[in-house]
């Protein structure tokens, strides 16, 4: 017997979420049916439009079939089919729904698969979309090349690019390197990121730790996220930057543009391939480049090579640093990082480097939900680098611990070490973070969720220092 888990529509199109008596999910999409005769005027206004330097698509086709006599109804279902036309073919109603997170195909034959944001329980759901040839699956790949401006061939049959929209997409052609033919991934990026609040509700974190990171941020610290493809790694990432005071500036570099934050001092670098290689710039290139803007902070999207070294450089010259990393243990990045550095920047990066977070995904009944693991900070003893975990995810009590801020100054050496050089006393540096905590709390109970007033809200706190949301101006 197959459940309902939900339903719901994405346009026109009726989305139904199954689960089988196997319990395989199913994500099943019925599209509304086109009549032969609004098949044809479907394809007469898209011949129209390829031949019309259009502003606004949608208004040109809603206009056309008002003047034909038709009705609201009919209306959107023919615009659905225009644009699924014009954008991505069967996969178009996946690329819409805002809840996917990643489409996935292996190859023709083979139904595409989804990671869906609110059945993390069913790790991927197979879709009613079947590739029936390999023509199909081309003709999905060149159609996201060439809106992304990059071409594919047998020459190289592998390519790596980012749509119009954000979202990531990789995809091999032919059977050159894949078999047994084609296939693709589309990791798909939310219109709005999510926010420190949202993140807290979602359980990555809670208010101690959040206001913890936010605390440290202020002292400029060299800090490393590490966890395996899919963690949420660039999301907190993301969240942990909008807390940043908005008087600094930010400079992001990344191969993906995925980071997304508010502030009105954020200068963002994209590194730049191209065919030939010639004229490629590249990670390290800008990672070079960005020390001559004279940063608060220095992101990287994510470390794979000598773009480390201008980080190090950074924090050595009292700039922050941030940046994502594959990894699951402090000492797995330290080992690797140190075999790309000369022995000199190896000694820096262990002096310099104050954090390490690991994010993975953890079950909670039958979810699987993305949260920090642990925190680490490091500390140089005897030429020797020290991992010392300060806060972590504890299995048994089903709950981050340290439980409270008091606990957490004790354990905490950063926090000792912030009042020392600062001069300030551990029940300053208590109160403050204290101070953070009941700001957050007072967004996630007065439910102040969304990115954006929640950027809105933070831009407040630093201009008038108040703790409760109420207390911030509409």
């Amino acid at each position: 017997m197959t459940t309902i888990l939900h339903e719901y529509y994405v346009g026109p199109a009726k989305i139904r979420i199954l689960r089988d008596d196997n319990g395989i999910c199913k994500y099943v999409v019925d599209e509304p049916q086109l009549t032969e005769y609004e098949e044809e005027i479907k394809n007469s206004i898209l011949s129209e439009i390829m031949y019309t330097n259009l502003k606004n698509v949608e208004d040109f086709v809603i206009s056309k079939l008002k003047d034909k006599g038709f009705k609201d109804d009919v209306i959107e279902k023919i615009l659905y089919h225009v644009k699924k036309s014009m954008l991505y073919d069967n996969i178009t109603p996946l690329m819409l729904d805002q809840e996917i997170e990643e489409i996935e195909c292996r190859g023709f034959g083979y139904p595409i698969t989804v990671i869906h944001r609110s059945f993390s329980e069913c790790i991927r759901l197979f879709t009613n979309i079947t590739p029936k040839n390999e023509d199909d699956i081309i003709k999905i790949i060149e159609k996201m090349a060439n809106k992304a401006n990059k071409s594919i061939n047998i020459a190289k049959p592998y390519v790596e690019f980012s749509l119009p929209e954000g979202h990531r997409v990789a995809a091999t052609l032919g059977s050159e390197i894949s078999l047994p033919g084609s296939t693709f991934d589309i990791r798909k990026f939310p219109s709005k990121p999510l926010s420190i609040i949202q993140m807290i509700m979602n359980g990555m974190l809670n208010e101690l730790i959040a206001s913890y990171l936010w605390f440290i941020m202020e002292y400029k610290p060299f800090i490393m996220i590490l966890g395996p493809t899919g963690s949420g790694k660039t999301s907190l990432l993301t969240a942990i930057l909008n807390l940043i005071n908005p008087s600094y500036k930010i400079l992001t570099i990344e191969d993906t543009p995925e980071i997304n934050i508010t502030s009105d001092n954020w200068v963002r670098f994209i590194s730049r391939s191209t065919l030939a290689g010639n004229y490629d710039v590249t990670l390290g290139d800008l990672a070079k480049l960005a020390l001559r803007y004279r940063p608060d902070y220095l992101v990287v999207g994510e470390v794979r090579g000598k773009e480390i070294e201008a980080l190090i450089h950074a924090a050595a010259s009292g700039h922050g640093s941030l940046t994502t990393f594959h990894g699951s243990r402090p000492i797995d990045a330290i080992t690797r990082i140190t075999d790309l550095l000369s022995s000199d920047l190896s000694k820096l990066f262990l002096q310099t480097i104050w954090s390490f977070i690991i994010v993975s995904r953890r079950k909670e009944g039958n979810k699987s939900i993305r949260s920090i693991i642990g925190i680490y900070e490091t500390l140089i003893d005897k030429n020797k680098i020290k991992f010392k975990k300060v806060i972590e995810w504890s299995f048994t009590k089903n709950d981050f611990i340290p439980p409270d801020i008091n606990s957490l100054s004790k354990k905490s050496y950063r926090l000792k070490w912030i009042s020392k050089v600062y001069g300030l006393s551990i029940e300053e540096i208590r109160q403050e973070i204290e101070r953070r905590i009941n700001f957050l709390t007072s967004l996630k109970n007065e439910k102040v969720v969304d990115f954006v007033d929640v950027s809105y809200k933070i831009r407040k706190f630093y201009e008038v220092g108040e703790v409760s949301a109420k207390s911030i101006a509409q």
